[in-house]
């Protein structure tokens, strides 16, 4: 059966064009690139996996790279003021044993891994204690938000 005269009056042209896709280019063009010791080395007549694989990254950037590979971190770690007391309580009653504080569930109340405990309780027996002033101020301080329950919910910004 056809189709009745309404819907054929009704029917709505299919107005969408089909896409072109993007035909990838097999070379690339020089002023594309922004590193200017890639730029330089970059063989035209290549394409750029070519380029890529014949690049040597060592050779390339061995002015840039630091000489000689750091030891120690650039952020050593630190405890916060609501860590230091779990360390204390942890280190109390577990001494040097990281595993039992990792399975401990009622002083681990942040769930820290056996590395995390190791280093958070080294980090407390060095002294490195932050206070929440000091994370505030370096911009990694703990996210203090407003309470969803109780008093606190009704109090404004202000705290009043």
């Amino acid at each position: 059966m056809g189709k009745s005269l309404r819907k054929r009056r009704n029917a709505k042209v299919n107005s969408r064009k089909v896409k072109e896709k993007n035909v990838q280019r097999k070379h690339l063009n020089p002023r594309q690139i922004r590193d200017k010791e890639f730029r330089k080395q970059f063989d035209t007549t290549k394409t750029l996996k070519q380029n890529m694989e014949a690049t040597n990254v060592k050779d390339l950037y061995k002015n840039v790279l630091p000489k000689k590979i750091p030891k120690k971190g650039a952020h050593p770690l630190k405890v916060n003021e609501d860590e230091a007391p779990i360390c204390k309580k942890m280190v109390d009653k577990y001494k040097d044993d990281y595993q039992k504080m990792h399975w401990d569930i009622k002083l681990n109340v942040y769930q820290w891994t056996v590395k995390q405990c190791e280093n958070k309780v080294k980090a407390y027996k060095a002294g490195k204690v932050r206070t929440m002033a000091a994370e505030i101020l370096s911009g990694h301080g703990i996210d203090l938000r407003k309470p969803i329950q109780g008093a606190a919910k009704d109090r404004n910004v202000f705290g009043h």
